[in-house]
This record gives structure tokens, sequence and C-alpha cells, in this order.
């Protein structure tokens, strides 16, 4: 080999000029052409750009990354796979085409989940879906967090996200799910009331001087329904002979489930059964028997009118639920009958968010040990 410099005869090896002194740099060979449609990683001159290399197939951009090595291990993972028609699909196209395909088999509460969450996913809608990352959903889900959202809201944001992922995926237009890599802010205690025994009681007053929203309180108080659970139940669905309820919403567990009528509310549930010629067996209600209207108004008013209230702040209707888990489980019925009668899938559900913590309770037994 010779000396660039001085053009002396130098070993092969070399890494210096004996003779001069000069460096010999040694170029790292080329990489290897690709075949033609395997596709190529090349770098935007852009500096402000925060991906800068560029992952194109067939003319097509298959996405843009941070580093080489990234933009690299994408391409491989393309290897074999064609550009079908679908790589352009916007995230707007994947949402219609998943919800096709996956409301059919929701209720529609279900669905008002998933719709719920799309409104605040919808502004990436004209977007192509290969160009979304986690750092664009993690904006919106920062943003929801900033206005006070609850985590169970961007949960939601997450898991359709999710979902869209996992369409695209079996498309071949990403590689990832990307809804992986969000992060949401921990979970804010919640606050979950219980009626009191005195309260109880003094709904059962109330009611027993024909006060039917106390009634329909005391009802969900005693079968753990929830709210339009109970405000939906048909009069198909109720048996007195057997003296039970049967259906719910929700999940597959719930819908499904016989719910006992305890004595304690027999003579409200046949109160309404007698009253009413509607197909609900709340039709004869002299209140409101939709949700919103019946929390807003007859809910709100009665709890006011009989001094029921916690630290300034009104109870909400889900507490009834709360309640019935937490006073079942001290009076010691089973834990499976507890989870099918709730309408959940696992206890561990029932324990961790319904049954609450008696301090009363708590003192009396600690004060066994003297």
């Amino acid at each position: 080999m010779l000396c660039p410099k001085c053009r002396s005869e130098i070993p092969d090896d070399a890494n210096i000029c004996c003779y001069c002194g000069r460096v010999i740099h040694r170029l790292e060979p080329r990489p290897r052409k690709r075949p033609n449609g395997a596709g190529s990683v090349y770098k935007l001159t852009d500096k402000r750009r925060s991906r800068p290399w560029v992952v194109a197939k067939s003319g097509t951009i298959m996405g843009r990354y941070a580093t080489k090595s990234g933009a690299m291990e994408a391409l491989a993972k393309l290897a074999g796979k064609p550009v079908g028609d679908a790589i352009d699909l916007t995230v707007g196209e994947i949402h219609t085409l998943w919800q096709a395909q996956h409301y059919a088999r929701l209720t529609p509460k279900g669905q008002e989940t998933y719709d719920l969450a799309w409104a605040k996913l919808e502004p990436l809608a004209p977007r192509k879906m290969r160009s979304i990352r986690t750092e664009d959903v993690q904006a919106i889900v920062d943003g929801e967090a900033a206005k006070g959202r609850s985590r169970s809201s961007l949960e939601k944001i997450r898991m359709l996200y999710s979902q869209l992922c996992q369409y695209a995926m079996k498309k071949d237009i990403i590689d990832r799910n990307y809804a992986e890599y969000l992060v949401l802010p921990r979970q804010k205690p919640v606050v979950r009331d219980v009626f009191t025994e005195d309260e109880i009681r003094r709904l059962k007053e109330d009611a027993a001087a024909g006060g039917e929203t106390s009634m329909v309180i005391l009802i969900l108080i005693y079968t753990g329904y929830r709210i339009n659970e109970l405000l939906q139940k048909r009069r198909d669905q109720v048996d007195l002979s057997k003296g039970v309820m049967y259906g719910g919403e929700k999940t597959a567990a719930g819908r499904d489930r016989v719910v006992v009528i305890n004595d304690a509310i027999r003579p409200y549930v046949e109160h309404f059964m007698g009253k009413g010629g509607g197909t609900l067996l709340l039709s004869g209600y002299s209140g409101n028997i939709v949700r919103n209207n019946f929390a807003r108004r007859d809910w709100t008013d009665t709890l006011q009118r009989l001094g029921i209230s916690r630290e300034g702040r009104q109870l909400h209707p889900h507490c009834t639920r709360y309640t019935f888990a937490t006073r079942a489980k001290a009076a010691g019925v089973d834990n499976d009958a507890l989870k099918r009668t709730i309408g959940h899938t696992d206890f561990a559900t029932t324990s961790e968010y319904y049954i609450q913590t008696d301090i009363e309770y708590l003192k009396k037994e600690m004060g066994k040990m003297g």
C-alpha cells in the first residue's frame, strides 16, 4: 500500500506512515445496496425536526424516527410486507372501519363510552394513522388531565387509541401499539360515601309516609342496582312470586344477573308494580325516570329535605351501590353471592371499589385486644 502523502511503500495494515507520519484513515465499507422494494432510510436536512430519520418503501413514507437505529429497526420489521392500499388510511378512516366491526358487539352504554373518548381523539382524524405516535395522543391526554378530567376518562381515551392501534397493526400500517407508552396521572383518592343506618332509617320513615323517591333510593340500597338499571327495569323482569328481579346492564355478568327482592323493600316494589300501567317497573312513579333529571331533581330534593349530606357535599346515586356492597359484606354475605348480585365478574372489583371501611366496626374489633 502506498502512503497517500509521500507515496512510500508501507504495510497494508499500517495506520501511520513510518516515513512521513501521515495518519492513514481507513474508510468504513459502504453498506450493501438493499434489494429493490426493500425500502430505504434517509435523514432530512432540517435540523429543527425532532424525528429527522425517514423510513420509506415503494415511494411511500412509512414513518419518521428520532434516531437512525430506530428507523433501521422499523425498516427491518417491514421486510417482506407489501405496501397495501391501507397504508394511507387516516385516523378517522381507521376509526370508522374499527367502529363498523366493534360496535355490533357493544351495548348502547359501551358505545357511548367510546363515543366520548373519540370526541377527544377526533382532532387527529385527518392525519394518516402511520404518522401518529405516542406523543401526539399524550398531548391530548395531558390537556384533558389539566382540565381536571378523571383518570377513568383518560383510561377510556387510552383504551380507544389502543383499539385503533391494534386494528392498524392487523392492516400492517404500524408495527406496534403506541398506546402502551401513554402515561396517565396518578389516581386521586376518591371519596365513596355510604348511607349510615340513621340515614336509612330516615328514608324508611319518609317512604312509610308515602315518599316515592325514598322508596326508589331504598330499592337501590337493598339491590345494588345502578340508577339507570332500576329506572329502566321492565315489569316483566320482576317476579314477585319468586321474590327476584332479573337483568341489568354494562357487562355480561351485570346483564344476566338475578337480584333478590329483600323483605325490607318488597312493599315498595309491590307499590310500583300495582300502580303503573306502563312497561317499566317505575312507570307509575310520580317523579322523573330519566337518569339525569332524577339525580338533579328528585334525588337532590329528597336528601336535602331529609338533611342527608356530607360536610357540605351531596351524596350521588352511585353511593347506594357502595352502601349495598358495604352493608352486605358487614352482614357476612358470601363473596360469590355478593359478586353475582352486584354484577361483577371478579370479587376483587367489588372489594377494591365498593366495600367501604366501617370505622366503628374497626374500633370494636380492635377493642378486643384490650
